[in-house]
């Protein structure tokens, strides 16, 4: 059986900030926790580049979304 399967990407990315700042943690606290650059978190946030789904994963995880 094959699926058909669409990712907002921009809602997602909306919803990881949201819960960042729920937790009260700071863009460079996430992306030490997260094991990313503080610039590459920057970056996922602003929607301004392209990530590896690994590091993606790795944000999303650390804020209960993956």
């Amino acid at each position: 059986m094959e699926r058909n399967l669409r990712l907002d990407w921009q809602s997602l990315v909306e919803e990881a900030v949201k819960r960042r700042k729920e937790q009260k943690l700071t863009q460079k606290q996430l992306a030490v926790l997260a094991g990313v650059s503080s610039p590459m978190l920057n970056s996922f946030e602003q929607g301004r580049t392209s990530i590896t789904l690994e590091k993606a994963l790795k944000i999303l995880r650390c804020l209960g979304l993956a």
